[in-house]
């Protein structure tokens, strides 16, 4: 019997914060609360065992289940590598592989250079199906639990995949990889039947995960020549910029059956740097491009992969100069064994998964050993697509796209406005009219307001004075782009705060007024920034507001139900707390208050157990 029972049978009160925890915790809660119990009472829990349980029993049963399991995956992986290749002969080059090495070399301030072996997918533009159990793209499997998988006959996926919707824009789009492509193009202005073929060459998931800095489209005419190309960047951050480019041919076509790499046409381009890539570097400067045709003449069998991109800094010297080049033939999985595929996926497995190591031992090495200052992330520009949104800045994102949409419709002002969010993955822009602008006519006032950084919607918030708050952070630090401050002031904004007659939402709602202060601005070194004298005009006209709360507050008691309000109200003060506590990091707070919480749970154990 567990010792706990001389604590009971003292006093009951023990077991009043044991139904605190069982009643208001959460599961994690009562998981590390019984785990403490057992660590406390192991010598008990170790009696216990010995006395009911055969350990013999437990070994022999545990050998055959494991058996059983390592049969059932090698029944699975065999398959899964014999599956047919489902490749129609539309497609003038099949799904292949690329072995490749790549390698960086930093000119200046400081040289350095390092490489390493990396694997590119390449996979024609509009196919959908597997090859062989290797490749797929946009397959349409029906997705299932990892446990459920392992544990089923059903091979599953393919081991390195391409999801249409890891590409150019964020979001799903009908038809993959070619729909993605079509929106893209026309996006542009670009007709997409200029391109009757594209092939796209990328580091592809391997059982779903990937480190991806860069992949690029290969753009072809119906005589197919190589006539565009599209650069995907991703950085580190989640952030993605999207480069199309006209490459230039300098050199002729071969001719000779036995040409050699150094006679294949070279494309080149050259554009400017507007996208944070490295801590090491500024936007400033600019990329060109030297680039061979990987199915040069005519999308004829696979060649290889010959790329070299080099960043210059503003004055136009040579600072980084990154290439890609194959180091063996493309191999095609339609054509592969299962032992061939086997000693591939030996050789090649682990390349993708150390992308992101290799990454950050390099940067250490930078930062450490050649003493190269570190470049703090700026917020994207308007042409970067941002990251993703967290679950507090997609609910704010809502809040703030229904008041926009509410104060527009009931303003008495003749008003266009177009929305466009950032972090989401339908990011596409909303339309929202006044009642006079519809009915008007003549002449509209338009107003563009574009959130360039999901960040916008966490900082915003925090402000005492909402407006204060949107103006500020796009004078200030460029979170958010709005074409008129002058237009947006027009509009009604909540001036008064009525707190809630509840005692608990009252509580909430004055604590989050106590504790919000405006978020010092982002400060972006590549592009200083001055606060206009009307952002302090704006401020000044606010400041009986500030004292009553913020306008979205106002909106939030008003016209949400109380679910919702309680879910403001918590979001919220976790994100004025941070401020305080935190150094605005939310991470962080939630590191604070997991440690916190361990400790009461670790007391509670001690008490009840």
């Amino acid at each position: 019997m567990l010792h706990s029972h001389s604590h009971l049978g003292s006093s009951p009160l023990p077991l009043v914060p044991l139904a605190f925890v069982l009643f208001f915790g959460k599961g994690l809660d009562i998981v590390i609360l019984f785990a403490f119990g057992i660590y406390q009472n192991w010598q008990s829990v170790q009696r216990f065992l010995n006395s009911y349980v055969n350990p013999t029993i437990v070994i022999d049963s545990a050998k055959t289940a494991t058996a059983l399991f390592v049969l059932l995956q090698l029944v699975r992986y065999i398959l899964g590598l014999k599956r047919s290749a489902s490749v129609s002969d539309d497609f003038p080059v099949k799904p292949i592989f690329f072995p490749c090495r790549t390698s960086h070399v930093r000119m200046f301030p400081t040289k350095h250079g390092f490489g390493y072996s990396y694997l590119l997918t390449g996979v024609p533009v509009g196919w959908k199906g597997s090859v062989g159990g290797m490749i797929s793209e946009d397959d349409g499997k029906k997705h299932t639990p990892w446990y459920q998988r392992l544990l089923s006959l059903d091979p599953g996926g393919a081991w390195y995949t391409i999801n249409g919707d890891d590409y150019l824009d964020r979001g799903h789009v009908v038809g993959g990889l070619q729909g993605k492509l079509k929106k893209y193009l026309e996006g542009q202005g670009i007709d997409p039947k200029q391109y009757a073929h594209a092939y796209l060459v990328t580091a592809a998931r391997f059982l779903g995960y990937a480190s991806n800095p860069l992949s690029v489209w290969y753009l072809y005419t119906s005589s197919r020549e190589l006539s565009a190309l599209i650069l995907e960047v991703n950085n580190t951050f989640d952030e993605r910029r999207i480069y199309f480019l006209k490459p230039n041919a300098q050199s002729s076509s071969c001719s000779d059956a036995n040409n050699s790499e150094l006679l294949k046409p070279r494309y080149t381009g050259t554009w400017a740097k507007d996208f944070y890539v490295s801590v090491f570097n500024t936007r400033a400067g600019s990329y060109s491009l030297a680039a061979h045709d990987p199915f040069f003449p005519y999308l004829s069998s696979p060649g290889t992969i010959n790329s070299t991109v080099t960043l210059s800094s503003p004055e136009g010297k040579a600072k980084l100069i990154a290439r890609v080049y194959s180091v063996d033939d493309a191999i095609d999985p339609a054509t592969m064994s299962i032992w061939q595929k086997t000693r591939f996926l030996a050789s090649w497995w682990w390349v993708g998964l150390a992308t992101f190591p290799r990454t950050i031992q390099q940067a250490v090495i930078i930062l450490f050993q050649k003493k190269l200052p570190w470049v703090f992330r700026p917020e994207p520009r308007g042409s970067t697509i941002a990251r993703h949104a967290d679950e507090t800045e997609l609910f704010v994102e809502s809040l703030f796209r229904r008041y926009l949409r509410d104060l527009v419709e009931n303003s008495d002002e003749k008003l266009r406005v177009r929305y466009i969010p950032a972090g989401l993955l339908d990011i596409s822009e909303e339309v929202m009219s006044s009642s006079s602008a519809q009915l008007a006519g003549g002449e509209v006032n338009e107003l563009e307001i574009r959130a360039l950084t999901p960040i916008f919607y966490s900082l915003v918030v925090r402000y005492p004075d909402f407006l204060d708050g949107i103006v500020s952070e796009h004078q200030e630090s460029s979170t958010i782009s709005i074409s008129s401050t002058a237009q947006l002031s027009k509009l009604e904004w909540e001036s008064q705060v009525h707190f809630p007659l509840d005692f608990w939402e009252r509580l909430s709602f004055k604590l989050i007024h106590a504790l919000r202060k405006r978020p010092a601005p982002i400060v972006c070194l590549d592009e200083p920034k001055t606060s206009p004298a009307s952002a302090n005009t704006i401020q000044s006209e606010k400041e009986v507001r500030r004292a009553v709360g913020s306008s979205l507050d106002a909106f939030v008691l008003k016209h949400s139900g109380v679910a919702e309000r309680k879910e403001y109200t918590s979001r919220t003060l976790k994100l004025v707390i941070t401020d305080h506590i935190a150094f605005g990091w939310a991470e962080i707070l939630v590191l604070e208050l997991f440690i916190v919480r361990s400790v009461a749970l670790w007391i509670v154990a001690r008490a009840v157990f």
